[in-house]
């Protein structure tokens, strides 16, 4: 669930994503941690052309994400991708991952308050974005 305190950073996916998104939030699967919040960004992202500047720099799957958790004040960088493509030893997150969820479609600067299944407040910034 997502914080309403404030006002939450507008996201940006490319058509491809998006429809590589969609088709992952309607499988039927186990609950995954992140998948609600997923559901949730899908109804805001704003969608824009696969062939887009690629300096419009918002996180993609695939994305090389550098972010900072400011309630743990931790700072990882993490490859965005697919559930199958996960592996904690390569730093490669799912879009599943509540973490993975949350950075999609998000920009350098970016903040993104949730709070966890445990409800217990979660809280990243972008730092740095690589495709």
């Amino acid at each position: 669930m997502t914080l309403k305190t404030r006002a939450r950073p507008k996201v940006r996916v490319t058509e491809a994503d998006f429809e590589k998104l969609s088709a992952i939030s309607r499988a039927p699967r186990s609950p995954m941690p992140g998948a609600s919040l997923l559901l949730e960004e899908l109804e805001r992202f704003a969608i824009v052309s696969d062939h887009a500047d690629r300096r419009l720099k918002f996180v993609r799957l695939g994305s090389l994400v550098t972010y900072r958790d400011l309630v743990l004040q931790r700072e990882r960088t993490v490859r965005v991708g697919l559930p199958g493509e996960a592996d904690v030893d390569e730093n490669r997150i799912s879009v599943l991952a509540p973490v993975g969820a949350a950075l999609m479609g998000l920009s350098v600067g970016d903040v993104f308050r949730w709070a966890g299944p445990d409800d217990r407040l979660r809280e990243i910034e972008v730092m740095k974005i690589e495709d």
